[in-house]
């Protein structure tokens, strides 16, 4: 579940959010210290923050953590370096609303902001969270406070943090910088701050944090379901085949967190017959596959497959009207299982992934789900006929690959990155699973 929480500055935003986040036990994203921790970096290495292109160039070399201590408290580093305190200075807050018009470090920042929440239940709080970077939100509240009332407690914050700064700074000085950066906002013509169709407004004025916080905890809506109900025949057939494999295979599945809903391609090396049954009974929800039309014919067999979302290939079928069959797929929203080698290894070594695997991302910009198998090819070897009915197999799931980490790549370049990433990522899943499977997959 993703919450929004946006605002202009002094309505209690970051307060708001962090007590939200901790009461509903969600994780809290500040997308302020994102841009503001930028900002320090093109500051640091002198850069002029009007000059568009050295500020973009820039980008490639940020490095951006957040850490976060036992006790909740987030810490932000750059480069190794604890930017925490320094990104909250009156020169940091004004430079970052003028870099934050720049289309490419916006689409860098939205980028990094929509992958980290794919990953969680989250509480998002921003200026445009609500209207560009998650519209699909959950639940979206704006919020809103006097000029006045702002600028104050913005002053009472800053003397808080640098009591140094008694002596020049003044509320009426933070009201005029308020009001310069309210209109920087709120006019410019990439992602300006606005208040989404959607969203609730709650005016802060005349409420405590503790007021505005149940406010929004009486809005919340119910936690989906992380993923659809599955059919009652495939719910069925899922569960024998895993009893089965679970009693005679010792079936052991990791990384299921990594799933998430959605279309996306799940990928994995293929030594075995089983693979396709294990691969999809270890998957969390309802996934498809093609197989030979053949099968279909085959007594049994060819209900079982068709209930659990196989789809014919018919004899002779052009690997275009294949690819074209994915690809509805996948716009359907679907997960699709594919073989990304294009024939089964007859030793368990990973052969070279086929290029069809690029393309389908890039036609349907959907994730890729990588996955090893293990132990199906003892299981079930190539070249025999019948399986062994006992032994060990497992199936590890990584971290999903995006296709918006290679949209901006020329074509070429971008098939050959994701591709080699790919193969890269179900070795490294294999590599975690010999050594001993410690920890979450990579």
């Amino acid at each position: 579940m993703i919450i929004t929480i946006d605002g202009p500055s002094g309505t209690g935003k970051s307060t708001v959010a962090k007590a939200v986040a901790k009461r509903l036990q969600f994780t809290f994203f500040d997308t302020g210290a994102m841009y503001r921790s930028f900002t320090w970096q093109i500051l640091q290495k002198g850069i002029d923050p009007s000059d568009v292109e050295k500020v973009t160039k820039s980008l490639l070399s940020f490095q951006f953590e957040i850490h976060t201590d036992p006790l909740g408290e987030r810490s932000y580093f750059v480069d190794n370096v604890n930017v925490t305190e320094s990104i909250r200075s009156r020169e940091i807050s004004s430079v970052s609303s003028q870099i934050a018009i720049y289309p490419n470090v916006r689409k860098a920042m939205v980028k990094m902001q929509r992958k980290f929440g794919r990953s969680c239940n989250a509480v998002f709080e921003g200026r445009d969270m609500g209207t560009v970077v998650f519209p699909d939100a959950d639940l979206k509240i704006f919020l809103t406070a006097k000029p006045t009332v702002r600028a104050e407690r913005r002053y009472q914050e800053l003397l808080e943090k640098f009591p140094d700064l008694s002596e020049p700074l003044t509320q009426e000085q933070i009201l005029q910088e308020m009001a310069a950066r309210d209109q920087n906002d709120t006019t410019r013509s990439i992602s300006p701050l606005k208040q989404a169709d959607d969203a609730i407004l709650i005016d802060t004025s005349n409420l405590t944090i503790d007021e505005v916080v149940k406010k929004i905890l009486r809005l919340k809506p119910k936690l989906k379901r992380r993923f659809p109900p599955m059919k009652l025949s495939y719910r069925f057939v899922y569960s024998l085949a895993r009893l089965f494999f679970k009693i005679c295979f010792r079936l052991s599945i990791y990384g299921t967190k990594h799933f998430r809903p959605g279309p996306g391609l799940i990928i994995a090396n293929h030594n075995s017959f089983y693979d396709p049954p294990v691969l999809s009974i270890s998957c969390p929800e309802e996934v498809h596959f093609l197989a030979k039309e053949s099968l279909f014919h085959i007594p049994l067999l060819g209900r079982l497959i068709k209930i659990l979302n196989t789809h014919p290939v018919s004899r002779g079928a052009s690997d275009i009207h294949v690819l074209k069959q994915m690809i509805q797929l996948l716009n359907e929203g679907k997960k699709l299982i594919v073989f990304p080698e294009g024939k089964r290894s007859i030793d368990g070594t990973l052969h070279p992934f086929e290029r069809g695997l690029s393309f389908l991302a890039q036609k349907a910009k959907c994730p890729i789900f990588p996955a090893y198998l293990s132990g199906t090819l003892k299981a079930w070897p190539s070249k025999k006929k019948w399986p062994r009915v006992f032994g060990k197999i497992s199936c590890v799931f990584g971290s999903p690959i995006e296709w918006d980490d290679f949209e901006d790549l020329p074509k070429k370049e971008a098939e050959e990155l994701l591709t080699k990433r790919c193969e890269t990522s179900v070795l490294s899943l294999k590599d975690w699973l010999e050594q001993g499977a410690n920890g979450d997959p990579p």
